[in-house]
């Protein structure tokens, strides 16, 4: 009797396991009981190209394995920016952030430099938007935006900038161009050197 259930028994736990296997994710596995899903892997509750473990494989690929569970993604860096020294009637500024050279454009920061060229400046964070003002004139620039608006004696001109302004540590950043188009003052630019002379035209 104890044989026949011994035997019953034996052949119980064959079915099982062989349905075990039958129901396991297939695909050749590693010398880590792995191996990387390519095909139907969301029925099996992975992703494409997805390395993982059945079989009673490992817990994780030995140093040796290049394979991994997921992708690996490398931040791109931050692009490295050439300061530029600027210089108002020929005294050197010290800005903080510096202007520098941006793909081939230089750009300088605008509260800065319009206030030591006599002009105020207003800032809107919610839009974005700065608003000069000197003598009779209303400067207004959008960062983002690549046109700026010059009003002058009633009449308004929309000036078309190069680049946009841009927000860089928290200074809004304008092409060294736009100094000279808004406010009349003679820009420039000594490459030699990397800096910019800017003549006020008090």
């Amino acid at each position: 009797m104890e044989k026949i259930v011994l035997g019953l028994l034996t052949t119980f736990i064959l079915v099982i396991s062989s349905g075990a296997i039958a129901e396991a994710h297939p695909g050749r596995t590693d010398s880590n009981g792995g191996h990387t899903c390519n095909t139907n892997c969301a029925k099996w509750g992975y992703e494409t190209g997805e390395y993982h473990y059945h079989n009673g494989g490992s817990s994780k690929p030995s140093s040796g394995s290049s394979s991994s569970s997921k992708p690996q993604y490398v931040s791109t860096p931050a692009p490295v920016l050439s300061t530029v020294d600027v210089y108002i009637d020929d005294i050197l500024q010290s800005y903080n952030p510096s202007a520098y050279v941006k793909k081939g454009v230089t750009l300088v920061p605008m509260r800065s430099i319009f206030e030591d060229l006599g002009a105020t400046l207003d800032y809107n964070n919610t839009t974005k938007t700065v608003t000069a003002y000197k003598d009779k004139m209303k400067i207004v620039l959008t960062v983002g935006n690549k046109t700026a608006y010059i009003t002058n004696a009633g009449a308004t001109l929309n000036l078309k900038l190069t680049n946009s302004a841009e927000i860089y540590k928290g200074t809004t950043m304008v092409p060294l161009r736009f100094i000279s188009e808004s406010l009349g003052a003679t820009t420039v630019w000594k490459n030699l050197s990397q800096s910019v002379y800017i003549t006020s035209n008090k």
